[in-house]
């Protein structure tokens, strides 16, 4: 098969090495995340949603969840980004707050706001500094009670991670159990992406969620990955 039928994906799978004591700065998925004082933990506003002027929720200040934290250095020594495609050094942030939609009003739905600049529903961060001057953070509030409505303290499922270089098929699109940055969006409903865009990470759900939500995507456009911008990353979903 030509390579142009191929992409490179990095599968992100368990480290054993720490047990459960996971020392800071060491990437991993869930959990509390390492963050140095200068970023504050990402929350999402307080808002109230109203369906066709029926029902009516409200949901308070909650913290996003760790989806995951790379240390980037560990991911360039692995030798998996084989495209260089991600910085080396550093952190990369990735942060839900387990919504699905964006706190925007439509003709169906009417979204009151409390702090109109924490309407993101994620947060995609790279920070580039003394990775001694990380620390252990505790989110300022509860999460989503939306969907965490059970356990609004429980974080995602908390496992050091090492990496793993991986050649996929461009149109194989069967469901898959991987985490992984690159390669093809793969699941039961997957988002299709073109060519200016670069599937940033995907997220299996499964573990984290009771419901409809199977698999997370962080999509980048090319352009902004080249530039290391990623604030313009958007977020897709596989769902029932």
């Amino acid at each position: 098969m030509p390579e142009k039928h191929y992409i490179n994906a990095v599968i992100l799978s368990v480290k054993e090495t720490y047990g459960k004591d996971i020392p800071s700065g060491a990437s991993k998925m869930g959990g509390f995340p390492d963050l140095p004082p200068e970023i504050e933990y990402p929350v999402m506003t307080e808002f109230t949603e109203k369906w066709c002027n029926k029902k009516t929720d409200h949901y308070e200040k909650s913290a996003m969840q760790l989806v995951a934290q790379i240390n980037l250095y560990e991911l360039a020594e692995s030798g998996a980004d084989v495209e260089n495609l991600l910085p080396k050094t550093g952190m990369l942030y990735i942060f839900w707050s387990g919504e699905i939609m964006e706190l925007e009003s439509d003709e169906y739905w009417k979204i009151e706001v409390v702090e109109p600049d924490k309407t993101a529903t994620y947060k995609v961060i790279w920070w580039d500094g003394d990775i001694s001057s990380l620390r252990r953070t505790e989110p300022p509030c509860p999460y989503h009670s939306k969907y965490f409505f059970d356990e609004p303290d429980e974080c995602f499922t908390e496992f050091a991670v090492k990496f793993d270089s991986h050649r996929e098929y461009k149109n194989y699109k069967k469901n898959s159990g991987s985490n992984k940055f690159f390669g093809c969006p793969q699941g039961e409903i997957c988002p299709q992406i073109d060519e200016t865009e670069v599937n940033l990470f995907q997220f299996d759900c499964y573990d984290n969620f009771e419901g409809c939500i199977w698999k997370a995507y962080w999509i980048i456009k090319k352009s902004d990955l080249k530039n290391l911008d990623f604030s313009r990353v958007l977020i897709d979903f596989d769902m029932d």
